[in-house]
């Protein structure tokens, strides 16, 4: 049997070697690739949410026939802690395009209480000359959750959801959060221009109603934010230099029905709260929503804290 020359031989081992060390190397790249596409913790993005959040509103088309809408129904107030007392009213929200408005007027004979975006400033009112209720501190304190269209959620034309082209928000999603048992999508919502609120929006797993939003901010007693027209601070500089104090709001929405094909909620809850070792506060206003009024024309100068509502 003849001999191969033993350069051939040579070559032939060289050649399988590195076919095998290529092919080892294509093997480990392919797994990598498989185990990177099959990651249990590949989070959802965000627009797919929002999506499927606007869809269950309604279609494209039913909430595009929408212009002009007016919401009312009644409001009760419960002082939780930081003082005693309830308080029942009336509400009233409209919205149109961007602009938007919610007015309380309570039978106790209180002054009106409203805040209100007419599509350049927000304007909050006074209890007082020169003084605001909790309520009041916390728009006027941060007018940009007014600006935004984040108060009252999908109540209001103005969310910001269904205007994302305008609004140009950062969204960030943050997990399954479980909250009273329940598992729910949250995103993390950061205004264009930022904010000095952490503001989280939640939505249900599988119908994908958005059903809370949270915001949240730990203010220390040397960093209080001056009331625009007046007003003192939020929170309160009673306490000692350096204390830090948590403030949190909560919305939340329930027993969504359909109103003119749209799926909305008809009980809504507004909830402050201020974390302080001196003066510690918690306030809950509970929205049940009757008349659902769509298609409305308002007003521009309605959107006012001084308008017609």
């Amino acid at each position: 049997m003849p001999t191969l020359p033993i350069w051939v031989c040579t070559t032939n081992i060289m050649k399988y070697s590195t076919f095998n060390r290529l092919s080892a190397a294509l093997f480990v790249t392919a797994m990598f690739v498989a185990i990177m596409q099959a990651r249990p913790d590949n989070k959802p993005a965000p627009a797919d949410i929002v999506a499927k959040h606007l869809e269950a509103i309604a279609a494209a088309d039913v909430r595009a026939r929408i212009h002009g809408t007016q919401i009312k129904g009644t409001v009760d107030l419960t002082v939780k802690q930081g003082g005693v007392g309830q308080s029942t009213g009336r509400v009233m929200m409209a919205s149109q395009g961007m602009q938007n408005v919610i007015n309380l007027t309570f039978d106790s004979g209180e002054p009106t209480t409203a805040f209100a975006f007419d599509g350049s400033k927000v304007s909050v009112t006074q209890f007082r000359p020169g003084r605001h209720t909790p309520l009041e501190h916390f728009f006027a304190a941060y007018p940009d959750v007014v600006k935004e269209g984040l108060i009252g959620g999908v109540l209001s034309q103005a969310w910001p959801l269904a205007n994302l082209a305008e609004r140009n928000p950062k969204l960030e999603y943050a997990g399954l959060k479980k909250i009273g048992g329940t598992e729910l999508h949250a995103i993390k919502y950061t205004p264009r221009k930022g904010s000095d609120l952490k503001i989280l929006l939640f939505f249900e797993k599988e119908t994908f109603r958005h059903v809370r939003t949270e915001y949240e901010q730990t203010v220390y007693s040397d960093e209080q934010k001056r009331i625009a027209g007046g007003g003192g601070t939020l929170p309160s500089v009673q306490e000692q230099r350096g204390t830090p104090q948590r403030l949190s709001v909560r919305e939340e929405f329930s027993e969504f029905r359909s109103e003119n094909g749209l799926m909305l909620p008809h009980r809504y809850s507004f909830e402050l709260s201020l974390q302080s070792q001196t003066r510690p506060l918690l306030l809950e206003w509970v929205f049940t929503l009757t008349e659902f009024s769509f298609n409305v024309p308002i007003d521009a100068k309605d959107f006012s804290v001084g308008g017609a509502f």
